[in-house]
């Protein structure tokens, strides 16, 4: 784990430039799973191409417009995280900014399964530690994620790089051989 602070913004939520930066995800393909600001940050400060999905039409809506600069870099699909439609290795770096806690209990294995299975290099998974989560979705009907249980599903897969912030924590998982894979 690498121990130099990445930068956080008002509420302790780590910033998603930080993330892209820690990581090394420039020049990429990139699954960004969740609509949000990621995907234009991607595209526009780190020159990759960038497909954001969500299971909301009205979210990627929302992202698109924010996106119209970004637009040639960037492709929009409604599509559960769940049940993957694209091939194995498709993207170079999958990442879920905030979104697993967002998944149904039953379907977060399923989750991970999937951004594991279509990416070439690496997962990159941020989420919320109970305090943080307490924080932010305190009036939500969302499920705080188990962080514990989702560090041992990772590193079932690999090895993973962890960093934690304030309020959010980010798992790496890295892909170095096809032995490794489903």
């Amino acid at each position: 784990m690498q121990s130099d602070k990445l930068k956080e913004d008002a509420e302790g939520k780590i910033e998603r430039a930080a993330i892209l930066t820690r990581w090394k995800v420039e020049d990429k393909t990139v699954l960004d799973i969740g609509a949000g600001p990621l995907a234009v940050i991607a595209a526009r400060d780190f020159h990759c191409t960038v497909t954001n999905i969500d299971i909301s039409a009205d979210a990627l809506r929302d992202a698109e417009r924010e996106a119209e600069e970004e637009s040639e870099r960037i492709t929009f699909e409604i599509c559960d995280a769940t049940s993957l439609s694209y091939p194995n290795r498709s993207f170079d770096v999958v990442i879920s900014y905030g979104v697993l806690h967002h998944i149904e209990l039953d379907k977060r294995r399923k989750f991970i399964q999937e951004a594991y299975r279509v990416a070439k290099e690496k997962c990159i998974i941020a989420e919320f530690t109970s305090e943080g989560f307490d924080k932010i979705h305190a009036a939500s009907d969302f499920k705080a994620v188990d962080l514990e249980w989702l560090e041992r599903e990772l590193n079932s897969l690999g090895e993973v790089d962890k960093y934690s912030g304030t309020v959010m924590r980010v798992y790496t998982l890295s892909l170095f051989t096809k032995e490794n894979r489903y």
